[in-house]
């Protein structure tokens, strides 16, 4: 009934790639990420095999990213943030939960043991089933399935004018908050785009190497080459004292959610507070700071602002909760959904 293969990126195969692309640019799940640009930009980090599957018509129904480096585990993706099969709009979940059984059955026969598998999140799709539904499937009692890990992702609703901003974003910031951003009006911060990501990329290196010992999953020559093919979703943004930069963020955007990917302050910008006056100013003038970029949401606008998982990487103990950022995030008024990642026994 279905027809599947694996996607044969190359470079110069432009059929091939644009049949990928075209599928992912008109799908209501189809973000930039799964674009092949974004997806191969760093393929020598690992060994793609993602899937491309077919109906009995020889239409393209729909795409797994995925890939594995080294055993016969397939992730998708570790070259993401998210993963996960991508289905052809409009397919009924009867349809969609056949398409898994015959992967599933695709990757039995080329000598798979397991597949990880990381969907997307509810609050990147407003109105779209497909995405719940993918955790009945993954779910289902013929799939020999766990919940691998949970990871908490601090979000912001958005608001719809000045008025809601102070009748309800406002309102339900902590006290200290709103204490740290009256502190914000003793200096002359200012919130600016750049697109250049080294004015403000050893910030971040220098801050996830004092506080973590680690280093960005991108480097600065990585980072800019993916906002040069993608303007519209992968922008810059620098807090700025006196001229001088203070904090930065690097933000995805994701159909109706503002996503920050990166953000760090110098040792100036954590004593004015500069990482609390961008947050704020990112919620209350979205519409301005975001009004040249395309609204792919169902609404037209921008619903969300994602501050990403309080995890700490590489933690031993129980507890892999970065308290004090979790705690830092959801004085914004911030709330929790969680991100799920499947382990899937073939």
């Amino acid at each position: 009934m279905y027809s599947i293969k694996k996607f044969n990126f190359k470079e110069n195969n432009l059929e091939n790639n644009n049949e990928w692309n075209s599928f992912i640019k008109t799908n209501s799940e189809g973000h930039f990420f799964f674009e092949t640009d974004y997806l191969f930009y760093h393929k020598e980090r690992f060994e793609d095999f993602s899937l491309m599957i077919y109906n009995d018509k020889k239409n393209l129904i729909c795409v797994l990213p995925a890939c594995f480096e080294g055993e016969k585990i397939l992730h998708s993706h570790t070259g993401l943030t998210f993963g996960g099969f991508i289905f052809k709009d409009n397919l009924s979940f009867l349809e969609q939960r056949q398409i898994v059984f015959s992967c599933l059955d695709f990757l039995k026969q080329n000598d798979f043991n397991e597949l990880i598998i990381k969907p997307l999140p509810s609050y990147f799709q407003l109105g779209n089933q497909k995405n719940e539904s993918v955790h009945r499937l993954l779910n289902d009692n013929l799939i020999e399935s766990k919940i691998l890990r949970l990871e908490a992702n601090s979000v912001i609703t958005l608001p719809k004018s000045e008025s809601d901003y102070q009748k309800i974003n406002y309102q339900n910031y902590s006290k200290r908050k709103k204490r740290n951003l009256q502190k914000t009006f003793n200096f002359d911060l200012k919130v600016e785009k750049t697109a250049l990501a080294t004015d403000f990329w050893k910030i971040i290196e220098d801050n996830l190497k004092l506080r973590h010992n680690l280093s960005p999953v991108h480097s600065a020559a990585e980072i800019q080459l993916l906002h040069d093919k993608f303007p519209q979703n992968i922008l810059f943004f620098v807090v700025k004292n006196n001229a001088q930069i203070i904090a930065c963020s690097v933000i995805f955007i994701y159909q109706s959610t503002i996503h920050l990917q990166y953000m760090a302050a110098t040792n100036g910008g954590k004593k004015t507070n500069a990482l609390d006056f961008l947050i704020d100013e990112l919620i209350k003038n979205h519409s301005i700071y975001f009004d040249k970029i395309i609204k792919t949401s169902p609404t037209g606008r921008f619903e969300y602002l994602s501050l990403g998982v309080s995890e700490l990487r590489n933690n031993k103990d129980g507890n892999s909760i970065n308290e004090g950022l979790f705690k830092w995030k959801e004085e914004f008024g911030a709330k929790t959904f969680s991100h799920f990642v499947y382990q899937i026994k073939l």
